[in-house]
């Protein structure tokens, strides 16, 4: 099983590093057609970290087999992500939700000294490995879920599918 992980400073200017490191690390694996998904994924989940836990978090990617991913980010903070519901002119709140539509599972694991939020992306039935989706994903329709009134209902991870843990080697 393939894995990779680096751990970056708490701040903001290293989330763009984190999802330049999973996408090096996709089109390395031959696995493009999950790219897109997964560093917005982590984007967002490095974005959390340099906000909210305020400490440095530790990127790992796993290549669970011919069809799955599974992208971690984990933080030293023991405070764990809640939706929030914010009005339609925030700039934020919307992160959990995004996580809904894209991955195919998430959720939060406490660890010892932390959490660590994952996210399992599949490739779709039928797509072979390294196949490029020829659909265009289109990002007005899923930002439209969110409503624009601030009052569609906000996904939990309790709601999430559960997804199996994975083995990651140290």
């Amino acid at each position: 099983m393939r894995h990779a992980e680096v751990t970056l400073p708490g701040q903001t200017s290293s989330v763009p590093t984190a999802r330049r490191f999973v996408e090096s690390l996709l089109s390395a694996w031959g696995r493009p057609e999950l790219t897109w998904a997964a560093a917005a994924c982590v984007s967002e989940l490095a974005a959390n970290c340099a906000l909210h836990a305020r400490t440095a978090f530790t990127v790992r990617v796993v290549l669970a087999d011919d069809r799955r991913i599974r992208v971690e980010v984990s933080d030293g903070s023991r405070r764990m992500p809640a939706p929030r519901d914010y009005g339609p002119q925030a700039t934020t709140g919307r992160g959990l939700r995004l996580l809904d539509q894209l991955a195919s599972g998430w959720g939060v694991d406490a660890t010892d000294d932390g959490k660590s939020v994952w996210v399992l992306l599949e490739t779709a039935v039928g797509q072979r490995p390294g196949e490029q989706d020829e659909a265009v994903f289109d990002l007005e329709a899923l930002l439209a879920g969110y409503g624009e009134d601030g009052d569609s209902p906000a996904p939990s991870a309790s709601t999430a599918p559960a997804a199996p843990a994975l083995p990651v080697a140290a």
